[in-house]
This record gives structure tokens, C-alpha cells and sequence, in this order.
């Protein structure tokens, strides 16, 4: 009588050990290298489900704004539209100010974006939702030890920087 009460608390217990809490993944994360040697990304993940994303690099960037989603281990980013600030038009002229909001758009980004959660990193993936591993970038450090490039594909991710 006791062998069954025994088994079925430790499966209990078990099922309770096995299922975990959803990870708290607010906060900053950074490329762990720059892409081509020029382009890296910020993503500042906010407690209310909002998220900043900055992508720079030689001149140009992407700036934007909107809300995410977890759905089990993947984050979701929408982002919303950019409006240019038009508080500046009399100052400056029309003009002036198209051409900076021109400049920082985020037209360039798709919506939404997809990154699988890891521990403490983001990992980039695709519209399927499969994990781009790799991005070509530079090393200090030859691609095999004593020879080979400096430049070859290096395993990418978005590291938390805070």
C-alpha cells in the first residue's frame, strides 16, 4: 500500500520540479560582435511588453519602438509605425526635418520578428521560426588557430547586457 502512495507523490513531484515559471527576460540585449564588421543590434526588452530596437552600423540605422510577445521559448516583436515629430517644422523647415525622419524610420524592418529565448541570449531566427546560427564577421583570432582568415562565419546572438 505504501509503494503505490510512494510512487505517485514522487511523480507528482517530479511533474511539479519539471514545470518551470516563465523566464523574466526584460531587460538590455547587444550583438556579441558586429556583423560585417559594421552592424550591430540593441534590443531593450521592457517589464510592460514594450521593447526599443536599434540596429547601427556604417552609416545607416534602424530605430524603433512597439510591443512583444512570448509564445513558449520564441519573443515576438511588433513594431509600430514611425511618426516623425513634426513639433520642429517652424524651426527648422519642413524639409529639414523629412530628410532626418527620412533617415530614421524603421521601413527597413520586418514585422514582426522573431528571436528564440536562451539563457541570458536571443537567438535570431528566420519567418519559419528555424535559428539563423551564423553571421559573417572579424576575429582577432584566425578561423583554424595558426592559419586561415580573420573574416568567416562566426556563431551570432544577442547577448543581456544588464
Amino acid at each position: 500500500m505504501t509503494k503505490p502512495i510512494f510512487f505517485i507523490f514522487v511523480l507528482i513531484a517530479f511533474h511539479l520540479i519539471s514545470c518551470r515559471s516563465t523566464k523574466n527576460i526584460t531587460g538590455t540585449y547587444s550583438s556579441n560582435f558586429a556583423v560585417h564588421g559594421f552592424f550591430g543590434t540593441r534590443i531593450n526588452l521592457n517589464p510592460d511588453s514594450t521593447f526599443g530596437y536599434r540596429m547601427r552600423g556604417d552609416m545607416m540605422f534602424d530605430t524603433s519602438n512597439g510591443h512583444y510577445k512570448i509564445d513558449n521559448k520564441y519573443v515576438i516583436l511588433y513594431h509600430e509605425p514611425f511618426k516623425p515629430d513634426t513639433s520642429e517644422y517652424e524651426k527648422y523647415g519642413k524639409e529639414a526635418v523629412l530628410l532626418s525622419s527620412g533617415l530614421s524610420t524603421n521601413k527597413h524592418l520586418g514585422s514582426p520578428e522573431k528571436y528564440l529565448i536562451g539563457h541570458e541570449k536571443l537567438f535570431v531566427c528566420d519567418t519559419s521560426g528555424r535559428v539563423i546560427k551564423k553571421q559573417f564577421g572579424y576575429s582577432k583570432r584566425r578561423q583554424y588557430l595558426i592559419f586561415g582568415k580573420h573574416w568567416y562565419k562566426r556563431r551570432y546572438y544577442l547577448k543581456r547586457v544588464d
